[in-house]
């Protein structure tokens, strides 16, 4: 009996942490080639965290979704060149004028960006949410541990002009 419980709780524990996007069914990342040098590739990332274990995040690019990802899950979408706003959006914001996070970025044809999103968790404050382009070593080195998923769209078309 007592073997049938600790099965149940493994079993019970790994659904959780499954189902908050811990432990990720995505492949792990392999460095994407930019094939087409007309476009920029992006690379959009969220590692994984405690704070928001369980809340999906939605990126959007100029108010057009691109990717959800879960905890600790990574995307990659070709983008035609120009001004971009990344924001990020929760299940509570996503249709607010309120974000998790909001920069300007400019994608230059035949580069490759990393953004990520990082969440600073405070006990007594509000927490502090912003994306940032992150070099290419470094983002490597985090995108190791985290798992493929597949964008909304294929392609960011829809550069801003100020």
């Amino acid at each position: 009996m007592k073997g049938v419980r600790s099965i149940s709780r493994a079993i019970t524990i790994g659904l959780i942490l499954l189902s908050a996007g811990c432990v990720s069914l995505g492949a792990k990342f392999q460095p994407v080639e930019l094939t087409d040098q007309s476009k920029a590739l992006v690379v959009i990332y969220r590692p994984a965290d405690l704070c928001n274990l369980t809340d999906p995040l939605y990126f959007l690019a100029n108010g057009e979704d691109v990717v959800i990802l879960g905890n600790g899950a990574y995307s990659s979408v070709l983008a035609k060149p120009g001004l971009y706003i990344i924001e990020v959006k929760n299940m509570l914001t996503r249709y607010t004028q309120f974000d998790q996070g909001k920069e300007i970025f400019e994608f230059e044809a035949g580069q490759t960006y990393y953004i990520k999103y990082h969440r600073i968790c405070k006990l007594f404050a509000a927490d502090i949410n912003f994306v940032d382009a992150i070099e290419k070593e470094v983002a490597h080195k985090e995108l190791g541990k985290m798992g493929y998923a597949k964008p909304i769209i294929k392609s960011l078309s829809n550069p801003k002009s100020y």
